[in-house]
């Protein structure tokens, strides 16, 4: 009867142990030992990333957070960050020059802070400055970067702002 009661603590302690935790959306945290599985309950959008990773994002508003995975373990968190959505442009590909095109999508002067620091309150941080394409939050700890995606053959330019980290550990 011992043993067996033994057993079944050690077990359940184990359980315990192993579990990971429900993922918080907070891409500021250092929370990177998620349940995978949570995330697909959740119903995030799966987008590639790439080289085999996929982003495991919110699909709703403009700040939307993801945690990454690599297929050949999807069960483990090996990335986190998140998309700001600044705006999509409308411009004329065939009438322009690349330095006018720099200088189209590069300008973030009509950044909203007041709409952006809404959102990075929700995590208690704020916008700080910006410099150039980047945008420096809570003491230049953290850089959000401007990205583009863009499809010339329609014209649309969409901006975003992006935050990408990986645990403490692999900073080095």
């Amino acid at each position: 009867m011992k043993i067996s009661i033994k057993t079944l603590f050690s077990i359940s302690l184990l359980y315990f142990i192993s579990c990971k935790e429900a993922p918080n959306y907070n891409p500021f945290d250092d929370q990177f030992d998620i349940n995978v599985s949570k995330l697909i309950k959740d119903n995030c959008d799966t987008i590639s990333a790439g080289c085999g990773y996929f982003n495991l994002q919110e699909n709703s508003g403009r700040l939307r957070t993801y945690y990454q995975i690599y297929m050949d373990d999807w069960r483990k968190v090996v990335a986190k960050g998140f998309n700001y959505s600044l705006d999509t442009m409308q411009i004329d590909t065939s009438n322009i020059s690349k330095n006018q095109y720099k200088s189209i999508i590069n300008n973030l002067n009509n950044l909203d802070v007041k709409k952006l620091n809404s959102e990075l309150r929700k995590f208690n941080f704020s916008y700080l400055k910006k410099e150039e394409s980047n945008v420096f939050i809570h003491n230049n700890v953290d850089t959000l970067s401007l990205e583009l995606f863009t499809d010339f053959n329609k014209g649309i330019v969409t901006r975003h702002l992006s935050l990408f980290r990986v645990p403490a550990k692999k900073r080095n």
